[in-house]
Formats: structure tokens, C-alpha cells, sequence
């Protein structure tokens, strides 16, 4: 009946005048002239590879073709085609395309079949036959039902990419088709969507399977390399400037400029390191003076000094402005790595007169932080007489495609996912792309007219330097969140499954995810998930910060480690400027002079904590831009030497990290909270409100350091006292460790690092710290540390073992206290009750009543009780 109701609507919508013309438009598409050929392939097989240069169409066309073909033979009632996307822009802006190619209402609405679902944001209903989701979401939906019953078409779009969960899905399907194939049940039909030529790696997975490409529709693109686009503007790289080898700096650490043009050295440095110098003889490496005899002196200069690792702002700014003077109308696509970079270039085009007034207004920025609403002016065209600048992150190297860009700017570099052994924490690195990535920006010129490329890198290092593909992320990336989702799935032991990839990652990263499974308690036995496991499979962060924010959720202390978790994530707000270090010193002491605890000021004991720091400065900079704006919160972040950038994007990141708890139900989000407009300054003042239960403890820092435990454990270090048995019950009635203490991490000393907090201390309150990263160089450093009290590592640390006859308790076998043996038990109890709530949570999440949970409150009132201060 429905099928019939379908195919009867389809045609009245076939004879309209609007469906008409857009029929027109879509036949224009290269990949229109494919549609009978890819039919009938998915009719003769169960998998089949599309593979489609930039603006074929493939991504809105191939899943029309399908729905329209199963509407048309009848079948329309039982279809039901889910198209992952790499990306939630993605997913929401083609599943509004495709509805309004069909002339259908927006994605989700009464009358449409097309939806889109991304994490917090659902666009579909009942009668939805089209979705458009992320990886994430098919992965989810695979957890309740391993068979996808119902589903007769999953399209899997930018294979290319080979995103972690993207290989990870292949995995699944392959599993699943192999499995239907011996059944008697329908057959699932799978197609595999890439960008780049490299099909045939797709097709040998999959047993051969048919491949079809689509030519590209473009016009032609001519190509500006570094050394063409410094002669086109006669450009001057000054010997002061950031991307200068002869700045005044070290090229180790450095971050862009702040507010400076050339002529300036306010240059600013990420880490306490070697300010000498450079030689100015030194020459940028990669400098082949035969290869530029034909260019300028002053070209030749500009590439003999060229410091590659530094984006030059200079030169952008010129470029710029150069192009909105000198070419035909047509909209710029600047690609830079990531958010931080775009704002810097944006406050400085907004700075510069050629994009004064009405002309602001279409410096727009493009990222996956940026909310829904706010994405759709990249797609619109701007009035007569104004140039349209977006500055984007690679994000819109595949994933969308904005018709009216005529010029690309690429500085040919984007963050990448990697592994940091030293943190224990997944991070993002600044690289070079790849030969195929620069293509693909290369294609985004050209939609309307021919185009130009503007390269700020030289023809050298895209023929000889860049890699020809991007290494996969499963290369690349700790394993720990895919095992995790291997045993949500049930999809057998890890490595025999992790063994069945495209292409499979080493032993030894496998083995590394699993044990770190085992160390933070989210498996145990047999590669069997606990509820602890459970809970954190289902956030798609890593795991250690996975575990830090699920326990600030239960034990109430939500806001402070939202932002701890989102500075541990990301990096550090705190600038450090030359020659200011001891202002710096002075600043981050007078930030922790805000009270945080109900009872009193923090003193200087309880003060031993970068984390803490951290919370107060995002606290202290929020409450002012909430409270008197963005001038009010940028002078604030220069008094106190913080990047105003950074900060903006801790705040995005604390509400990523707050909506995903609320997805998996641990806290309430606002009744009337709805995904866009106000989005962000709703949430995260909902999140900073510490009269919400999940706030409950967040003015007690012995409960939030406590959770910094249960989060960077086994990152943990103690004095001699720590590791020979320190008296639990006399602890406050010692005078705390005096004079420079050793720390030791289990095998060696180490040291605190010098941009520490606690690194020029002499006393402290505990024999133990946490910590984020070691840093070899002459000695081992533990960076951004918290003193941490014997109750946090006996609640929250790992094994006990009570040995009797000594009187010791000890934490994994080298972390002792001396403490009686009830005390020790309980503790162990307390850890057994809280695995019961976890487990109990997976079958009925309590949301914001957590808090009141009884083991709760008896851990809470443990290390409230020991934080007092002794009589």
C-alpha cells in the first residue's frame, strides 16, 4: 500500500514546473550518465565501489538514483538507504540538497523521505527512506542490531578519507555481507563512495567488486606555488617575522603571531623553551637555490628563509587583499588547519580596510565547532560589490561544496589525529597534507569558471615532499575507542577482528589499547566489557577523558571537569611571551586567589594544581564574556596572559563533552534546549550553573582533584614517603614534605616541569601527584601536575593489595600507605558498589540523581572529611 502511495506522489511531483528544472540541473552532472550502469551493477552484486572526482555529483545523486528506482518498481515501501557521512556538516547540508532536489519539504518534515540524524540533532521521521547520518550513528544503530534488519542499502561516502570508524565499518560490513550471504535473509547492499583513484584497494577488499567512475566537472585551474605567488605580489618576507628562520626564536614550539604585522616581534611561545638565536646563516632546508634561478633575488630571499613550519599571516593577508583587488568576482576558500588559525586570520582581515563594513559580514569561518544555522551562510551569495572570503578547515576539502568558490588559498596543512605515548591521550597534530588532499582542494576552484589554486608551499614540496595518500587513521591513532566498540558490538576477541582491516594496524598498537583497557577498568577476565567499559564505549572521546567526565557527571563536579578535560584535549590557554615568564608566574597565582571551595579561600597547600588553574581561568574569562562581552573577555585573556582563541574553543569543546554525557543520559540538558541559534552560550551557562546537581561538589576541590585521579591514574608519581607508606590516619599532623622532594613514577625519578604550578614548591600538601605528560630532555618532566590526597588513589587508583603483616596497603604493587586494614576494605568496597551503579545505569540511567546515590555521598563525605584542615 505504501509502495503504491509513494510511486503515485512521485509521479504528480514528476510534472511540476520546479521538479522539472531541477531534473535538468541534475542531469547535468557528470555521474547522471552512470545512473542505468550503477542499477543495474547493484542488481548483479552486493557491493559496488563509485568512485567520483569533485562535483560529479556522486554524493546527491547515487542515493536518489537508488530511492527513485525502488519507488519506481514498486519497492518504495520497503526501502530504506542509510548514507554515512564523514562529518555532521556534511550529513545535515546534502540531506538538505537532496530534499530540496526532490522538491521535498527539509529533511525530517511531514511529506519528505529524505532525514539526516547526527549526534544530538535528528532530522527524520517514520516515513524517512533516505538518512544521511555519520559514522557514529550507523555504528550505534549497528549496537541494537547487529543484522540491521530493515536497511536494504547502507552508502558509505569518502571511503577515501580512511577515518578510523570508517575502516572500522568496512570491517563490519564485510562481516555482515559474508554472513547474509549463506542466509536465506534479503540481501544488504552495499556502496562504497570515493574521491580519489585509489578504488581498487576498496574493490580487493571486498572480492572484487565492480568499480564505476565519474568524471569530475570542473573548469580549468591553474596553479600558483609559493615561489609564483611571491612573485605575482612582489612580497618581502622581513627578517623579523614569525616565518622568518632569522626570527629572534626557537622554531620549537611556536605558535602564530599575536596582533603584530611585520616590523614586530610579538611572538609568542607554547612551553618554556630555548629562547637562543637562531644562526643567520641558517637556510630553510629544503631550499634548492638551482631550482629558482629564474625567479627574483628577493623570491630567492624569501625562500632561502622561509621558516615551512610557520604559517606566514604576512602573506595571507596580502594574498588576500591582492586577489579581492586585482580578480573577477568569485568567492575565496582559504584552507588552514584548524579554528585556532582561522580566528587569528579572521581578526585580522576584519582589522584590515578592504573588509571594513558590509564586507565583514562575509568573512565567514567553516569548522565542525560552528553550529548548523551558522554553516548555511557559506552557501549563500553575497551582494553586488562584496567578495565572499570562507576560511575553512579541510572540512570543506570533500565533505561540502560551495558552488560560487573561484579561488582557493591552501597553506597546505591540517591537524591530524595522532597518538601521544608520553599523555596516554589522542592529539592533534599540525602536518602536510597530501599529494591527493592538495587535489582536492585544488577542485574546489573552478565549480563556475576556471579558477585559481594558490599554494603557500613550493612546487618542490608537492612533487618530492608530500606523501601521495594520508596514512589511515588506524595507522596512526590508539585503537583503545575501536576496541572498546569491537566489544560493545560483540563482535569477538580484538585482534582477530582488528586483523581483518583494509589494512591492518600493528601488533603492538593492539596490545598497547588493550592493556590500557585493563588499566583503567573498562575490561576484564577475558576482553569482557564492565560497566564502566560499557558507558565509555559510548563516548567517542579518549578513554582516559572518557572516564574524567563520566565520574565529574556522578560525583557532581561537572563544570570544573569540563574544563579541565577540554584543556587536557586541546592545550594549555596560557601564552608565554618573551621575557614575561615571571609575570606569567604571577598571573596564574592571582587567578587562583578565586574562591572555589564553599567553606573557605583556597589556601597554598590546596592551591598545588594546574588543573584547578586551568578551571579558574576558564571560569573567571567565561563569567566576564557573559557578563560583559568579547572586548571585556579579550582584555581580560591579555592581562592574564591567556589566548583569547584558545579559550573560545575550550568553550565549544566543554559543551561537546557535556551534550555527549546528556546523549548517553548521565545528565539533564535545559527543557527547552534546541540544537541551534543560541546553542552555545545556552549550554555552557546551563553547564557552568553550579546550583544544577551535577554541581553539587564542584566548589570542592578535594572532590575534583579526587576525579582527576580516577581519570589520569596510572599517570601518577609520589615522593619517598608515597612509595615507602605514609600514615594515612597521621598525614595531617605531619608537617608536609620539606625542601626540594624526589618524585618517582614507579621506575625512576622525575621531576616537575618548570611551567608547573608546583615546580618552584617546597612543601606539599600529599606525597602524591597526577599528572598529563612526561618530557625527556636531560632529565624526565611531568608536566601540568595535581597534588593528589592517599583517599583519591585509595578510591580511585589501581589494585590494593593489603598486606597485613606490615601494615602497608599498597596501590599496584609500588604506591604504599600505612593505613588499617577496615579502611583499606572499605575503600575496596566502595569501588565494588560504584561498579554496581555503573551497572545499573546501563539498564536505567538516573540523569542528575547520580549525586545522591549513597555510595556516592559516603565517597564524597571520605575525602571531604580528610581535606579539612587539622586542629
Amino acid at each position: 500500500m505504501e509502495s503504491v502511495y509513494l510511486r503515485q506522489e512521485e509521479e504528480k511531483r514528476k510534472h511540476t514546473q520546479r521538479y522539472k528544472e531541477m531534473l535538468k540541473t541534475r542531469a547535468a552532472l557528470p555521474v547522471a550518465g552512470l545512473k542505468n550502469d550503477i542499477l543495474q551493477l547493484l542488481k548483479e552484486n552486493n557491493v559496488l565501489v563509485v568512485c567520483g572526482e569533485t562535483g560529479s555529483g556522486k554524493t546527491t545523486q547515487v542515493p536518489q538514483f537508488i530511492l527513485d528506482d525502488m519507488i519506481e518498481s514498486g519497492h518504495g515501501g520497503h526501502c530504506s538507504i542509510i548514507c554515512t557521512q564523514p562529518r555532521r556538516i556534511a550529513a545535515i547540508s546534502v540531506a538538505e540538497r537532496v530534499a530540496d532536489e526532490r522538491c521535498e519539504p527539509s529533511p525530517g518534515s511531514i511529506g519528505s523521505l529524505v532525514g539526516y540524524q547526527v549526534r544530538l540533532d535528528n532530522a527524520r521521521n517514520e516515513k524517512t527512506k533516505l538518512l544521511f547520518c555519520t559514522t557514529g550513528i550507523l555504528l550505534r544503530k549497528l549496537a541494537g542490531d547487529k543484522n540491521l534488519t530493515g536497511v536494504t542499502h547502507i552508502i558509505v561516502d569518502e571511503v577515501h578519507e580512511r577515518s578510523l570508524l570508517g575502516d572500522f565499518l568496512l570491517i563490519v560490513l564485510k562481516n555482515l555481507i559474508e554472513k547474509q550471504s549463506v542466509s536465506n535473509t534479503p540481501k544488504l547492499k552495499v556502496i562504497l563512495m570515493s574521491a580519489t583513484v585509489d578504488s581498487d584497494l576498496f574493490s580487493r577488499y571486498f572480492g572484487l567488486c565492480p568499480v564505476i567512475t565519474a568524471q569530475g566537472r570542473t573548469h580549468p585551474v591553474t596553479t600558483c606555488f609559493l615561489e609564483d605567488i611571491c612573485e605575482r605580489i612582489s612580497y618581502h618576507l622581513a627578517s623579523d617575522s614569525p616565518a622568518s628562520l632569522r626570527c629572534e626564536t626557537s622554531t620549537r614550539d611556536m605558535r602564530g603571531p599575536v596582533n603584530n604585522r611585520r616590523g614586530k616581534k610579538n611572538l609568542v611561545l607554547s612551553a618554556w623553551g630555548d629562547d637562543s638565536l637562531l644562526s643567520e646563516e641558517y637556510v630553510n632546508p629544503h631550499y634548492d637555490s638551482s631550482s629558482y634561478q629564474s625567479y627574483s633575488e628577493q623570491t630567492q630571499q624569501n625562500l632561502k628563509r622561509l621558516n615551512e613550519d610557520v604559517i606566514d599571516y604576512d602573506l595571507l593577508e596580502d594574498l588576500v587583499c591582492h586577489v579581492d583587488e586585482t580578480c573577477d568576482k568569485g568567492a575565496i576558500l582559504i584552507f588552514l588547519p584548524g579554528v585556532v588559525e582561522i580566528h587569528t586570520l579572521l581578526d585580522r582581515l576584519a582589522a584590515s580596510y578592504r573588509f571594513a563594513g558590509p564586507s565583514s559580514d562575509w568573512l565567514l569561518p567553516l569548522h565542525s565547532s560552528i553550529a548548523a544555522d551558522e554553516q548555511k551562510k557559506v552557501f549563500l551569495n553575497p551582494p553586488d560589490g562584496i567578495r565572499k572570503v570562507i576560511i575553512a578547515t579541510n572540512i570543506a576539502e570533500t565533505s561540502i561544496t560551495i558552488d560560487d568558490v573561484v579561488y582557493v588559498i591552501d597553506c597546505g596543512k591540517h591537524k591530524e589525529n595522532r597518538y601521544n605515548p608520553q599523555k596516554k591521550l589522542s592529539s592533534m597534530v599540525e602536518d602536510w597534507i597530501s599529494r591527493a588532499n592538495a587535489k582536492q582542494r585544488r577542485g574546489r576552484a573552478g565549480r563556475v569558471k576556471p579558477g585559481i589554486c594558490f599554494c603557500l608551499y613550493t612546487r618542490h614540496r608537492f612533487e618530492k615532499l608530500m606523501r601521495p595518500y594520508q596514512v589511515p587513521e588506524m595507522l596512526r591513532m590508539p585503537l583503545v575507542e575501536l576496541c572498546l566498540q569491537i566489544k560493545l558490538l560483540s563482535l569477538g576477541q580484538i585482534k582477530p577482528f582488528l586483523s581483518k582491516a583494509l589494512e591492518p594496524p600493528k601488533e603492538e598498537a593492539m596490545n598497547s589499547a588493550i592493556s590500557l583497557l585493563y588499566e583503567v577498568g573498562a575490561v576484564e577476565g577475558d576482553e569482557e566489557l564492565t560497566p564502566l567499559g560499557h558507558h565509555l564505549a559510548k563516548l567517542p572521546v579518549d578513554v582516559l577523558i572518557g572516564k574524567m567526565l563520566l565520574y565529574g557527571g556522578i560525583f557532581g563536579c561537572l563544570s570544573p571537569i569540563l574544563s579541565i578535560s577540554a584543556c587536557l584535549s586541546y592545550k594549555s590557554p596560557f601564552l608565554y611571551p618573551k621575557d614575561e615568564k615571571q609575570n606569567v608566574e604571577r598571573a596564574k597565582l592571582a587567578l587562583l586567589s578565586e574562591k572555589l571551595d564553599e567553606s573557605s579561600d583556597l589556601n597554598d597547600a590546596e592551591r598545588q594544581s594546574d588543573h584547578l588553574l586551568m578551571m579558574a581561568a576558564y571560569r573567571k574569562w567565561e563569567r566576564i564574556f557573559r557578563e560583559k562581552g568579547v572586548k571585556a573577555a579579550q582584555r581580560f585573556c591579555k592581562m592574564y596572559f591567556l589566548s583569547s582563541s584558545v579559550m573560545s574553543m575550550i568553550r565549544d569543546m566543554r559543551i561537546q563533552f557535556g551534550t555527549l554525557l546528556a546523549d548517553i543520559g548521565f545528565i539533564n540538558l535545559p527543557k527547552n534546549y534546541q540544537s541551534g541559534g543560541k546553542r552555545k552560550e545556552n549550554l555552557d551557562g546551563w553547564f557552568s550553573d553550579y546550583s544544577q546537581p551535577f554541581n553539587r561538589h564542584s566548589h570542592h576541590s578535594a572532590v575534583v582533584k579526587a576525579i582527576l585521579c580516577a581519570g589520569l591514574y596510572p599517570n601518577v608519581a609520589a615522593t619517598e614517603l608515597g612509595i615507602t607508606g605514609v600514615a594515612l590516619s597521621r598525614l595531617k599532623l605531619n608537617p608536609a614534605t620539606k625542601g626540594h622532594p624526589f618524585w618517582y613514577d614507579g621506575r625512576r625519578e622525575v621531576h616537575i616541569h618548570p611551567s608547573s604550578i608546583n615546580s618552584s614548591l617546597k612543601s606539599f600538601q600529599h606525597p602524591f601527584l597526577v599528572f598529563l605528560e612526561k618530557v625527556e630532555t636531560n632529565k624526565v618532566f611531568l608536566r601540568d601536575t595535581t597534588i593528589i590526597s592517599p583517599f583519591s588513589i585509595l578510591l580511585f587508583g589501581g589494585l590494593i593489595n593489603i598486606q597485613h603483616q606490615s601494615g602497608l596497603v599498597a596501590i599496584d604493587g609500588w604506591l604504599k600507605l600505612t593505613a588499617p586494614a577496615q579502611t583499606a576494605v572499605l575503600c575496596k568496597e566502595l569501588r565494588s558498589a560504584l561498579h554496581s551503579i555503573l551497572k545499573e545505569l546501563i539498564r536505567k540511567p538516573e540523569n542528575a540523581t547520580i549525586v545522591d546515590n549513597e555510595v556516592v555521598k559516603s565517597m564524597i563525605h571520605l575525602l571531604l572529611e580528610e581535606d579539612k584542615p587539622s586542629k
